[in-house]
């Protein structure tokens, strides 16, 4: 039988560590340990493959897929910063994704590897709804990356192309205005989402105060990603229109 004494002690730690276990909550750490793996292989800009065969995919970022601009270079600079590398990881509260893969942080001579690709401009912050650690670092690194036109972030020498509407309720469609004094040809630019649901603009003289409209499921118009999804999220989104050299006009984020 436990003595009244003995059952307030136990009631009292009980109650710091659940006290401790909210204030952690709250601030985004959880206590969780980090485990140390091999980097056997890089897959792209923001998934490692570990020596024991399973995948991670790099928490509070999205870098380029390979066949995008940048996509090798996302690639190609984390592989020099961990393959064949001890890392260590840290999880959230979503361990995995619908592809089975690991969800975490990785740190190498405890530094943050997610917060050092965006922070180079090779991947942007994303979901950061969904993760509770290392926001401010993601956003900060991202903010200086922006600030210095790094990777991603280099901006086009045209920058007269305007977004009128971005609508994302019933048919969703972009629409863009040539706001500059000249012609531009569109071929081979891209408009994506933050997912990289990309479109790429076929052979097209956009006019001097033409307006354009690019679907997002309507496979009959002009422009069309020909999706059988809608593309933007209500829950909130990114733009990113790019050139035929992959350099940025247009950002837009809600």
């Amino acid at each position: 039988m436990l003595t009244i004494k003995k059952a307030f002690i136990i009631s009292l730690i009980l109650t710091f560590l659940l006290f401790l276990f909210d204030i952690s909550k709250k601030s985004g750490y959880f206590f969780v340990s980090k485990e140390a793996f091999l980097v056997s292989r890089v897959i792209d800009g923001d998934t490692v493959e570990l020596s024991n065969g399973e995948r991670v995919r790099l928490l509070g970022i999205n870098a380029p897929e390979i066949e995008e601009f940048f996509g090798e270079d996302a690639k190609n600079f984390l592989a020099r910063l961990v393959e064949g590398k001890a890392v260590s990881l840290e999880t959230d509260s979503i361990e995995r994704d619908e592809y089975g893969r690991k969800l975490a942080f990785l740190f190498l001579d405890g530094r943050n590897v997610n917060v050092e690709i965006v922070r180079n401009g090779l991947a942007h912050t994303f979901d950061l709804g969904k993760i509770s650690k290392y926001i401010n670092d993601l956003k900060e690194a991202e903010s200086y990356a922006k600030t210095n036109q790094i990777g991603i972030w280099k901006k086009s020498n045209i920058s007269c192309i305007k977004l009128l509407d971005l609508k994302i309720v019933g048919e969703e469609k972009v629409v863009l205005k040539n706001d500059c004094n000249f012609s531009i040809q569109l071929k081979n630019w891209n408009l994506e989402d933050e997912s990289h649901n990309l479109f790429k603009f076929p052979s097209y003289t956009f006019k001097p105060n033409e307006i354009i409209e690019i679907y997002s499921t309507n496979k009959a118009a002009r422009f069309s990603f020909k999706k059988n999804f809608q593309i933007w999220n209500k829950e909130g989104d990114s733009l990113f229109l790019r050139d035929s050299q992959g350099l940025l006009v247009l950002f837009y984020r809600y």
